[in-house]
């Protein structure tokens, strides 16, 4: 897929993509989603992959795109800390310029993809002696390098996804400084809205709905208790909210909008939608839909007790839906802070 452009097709041809609209880029995620595709390095593709195409020098983006938009070169991003989470200002990663490197020093908590990663996005702090926001960099670290320890954490579902990284003098050339130095912070909030659009996609979860509506089809031959049908009926009409709240946000970005309370409201909606799906699908097909993968009683191999599981940390990723709804009421009701 990556050869033929389809893993970046709004990126241009010279990257690597096929130089379309970005909701053409939405519309073919959408279909690789429901058509059950493979995925591929998503937070390269969706998140790092624009980031550089708009802030990144000429060089950056010959060197690091095409790797990306072929799915050869593996992402992660390294933004929280134990103490900078929601609050990413807070990062306490020091980058200790020496010579043409930076040096870096400090500890990331929950990197997914880690283990994995060819090259990290990392937010570190290049200047102690600023405002928080101001003395922030972000880096085009690579991951396979002296000085970069990866330790597994396993989430509920007892899978390595998340990762603590420690970085102990590992070495990254300043010429991989993203939009110059001290110009992180800049850049993180231009970004964090795409982020919030392409990783909670509501289609991501469409197939789940569609096994979910089958399955209740095929087993209650007789009445359906009313609650059931009522709570089906209200996840159709949110995924359809759904699926208009994302293309709005992207044809917002397209025309260069301010998409910060529309990215929230997608991010929101959807992680909140994820957890009532899975709620809903594990209520209707009681103790044969919490079966994991690996029994031979369970439910679409185990997709249910899976994705309600995953859907747990939805809530948390890419800022907590606290933060979201502070956004929206602050970026766009116009409210003043609380």
């Amino acid at each position: 897929m990556g050869d033929r452009g389809w893993l970046a097709v709004s990126w241009p041809k010279e990257y690597g993509g096929q130089g379309r609209p970005l909701l053409d880029q939405f519309l073919v995620e959408e279909e690789m989603a429901l058509h059950g595709a493979p995925a591929s390095d998503a937070l390269g593709r969706v998140i790092i992959g624009p980031m550089i195409l708009a802030f990144g020098t000429e060089e950056q983006k010959r060197r690091f795109l095409p790797g990306i938009a072929r799915g050869r070169e593996v992402w992660c991003l390294g933004y929280t800390e134990p103490e900078a989470g929601s609050d990413l200002a807070g990062v306490q990663t020091r980058a200790e310029s020496s010579g043409d490197v930076y040096r870096i020093y400090g500890r990331k908590l929950y990197t997914s993809g880690a283990e994995d990663a060819d090259y990290c996005l990392l937010v570190a702090r290049t200047d102690q002696n600023v405002p928080k926001h101001e003395g922030i960099s972000l880096l085009l670290m690579p991951m396979r390098v002296p000085g970069v320890t990866v330790r597994p954490l396993y989430n509920l579902l007892g899978l390595h996804w998340f990762n603590e990284v420690i970085f102990d003098g590992a070495e990254v050339p300043k010429s991989q400084c993203l939009g110059g130095e001290n110009q992180g912070w800049r850049i993180l909030t231009a970004a964090l809205g795409l982020e919030r659009i392409t990783v909670y996609r509501c289609f991501l979860h469409w197939r789940a709905f569609q096994g979910l509506l089958r399955w209740v089809r095929e087993h209650h031959r007789g009445p359906l208790r009313a609650i059931a049908r009522q709570r089906i009926a209200d996840l159709a009409i949110a995924f359809e909210v759904a699926r208009l709240l994302l293309y709005r946000a992207i044809l917002a970005w397209e025309r260069g909008e301010d998409i910060r309370a529309y990215a929230a409201m997608v991010k929101l909606f959807n992680s909140e939608l994820a957890q009532r799906l899975y709620q809903t699908a594990l209520a209707a097909m009681g103790p044969y839909g919490a079966l994991r993968e690996g029994s031979p009683w369970a439910v679409y191999a185990g997709a249910m007790a899976h994705g309600y599981l995953s859907a747990t940390q939805e809530t948390v990723g890419a800022g907590t839906s606290e933060v979201q709804r502070d956004l929206i009421a602050r970026r766009g009701l116009g409210l003043p802070r609380g």
